[in-house]
């Protein structure tokens, strides 16, 4: 299953409760885009996220209209991730909404 359409990235860098949200359209061609930009690929379930503009890589799992893994900045900044399809209903969020410091691309605010 291709991962292509618009979806909700969750991220919380250290893997905590609190969560913070981007919105990210996966476009054909291995691109994303959104609030932030970057190239994905994905193989044999496997999702791999580099953002353009920001040290983090994302790596995780996908399961139809729902992903979840961990990223890194490489610089000592880890954390845990989902991603949900946009429209899918039956899956409760996570905490969100705390002050974030870092934005999704592994950036500090």
């Amino acid at each position: 299953m291709s991962v292509s359409g618009n979806w909700i990235l969750h991220y919380s860098w250290g893997c905590t409760s609190n969560y913070g949200q981007s919105n990210i359209t996966f476009n054909n061609g291995g691109t994303f885009s959104g609030a932030l930009t970057g190239k994905w690929v994905q193989q044999d379930g496997t999702l791999l996220l580099s953002f353009d503009s920001g040290p983090a890589k994302y790596g995780g799992t996908m399961n139809g209209n729902i992903g979840s893994g961990v990223m890194s900045s490489f610089t000592g900044s880890n954390g845990c991730w989902y991603v949900v399809k946009q429209g899918t209903v039956g899956i409760a969020a996570a905490a969100v909404g705390h002050p974030q410091t870092h934005d999704a691309a592994g950036n500090t605010l």
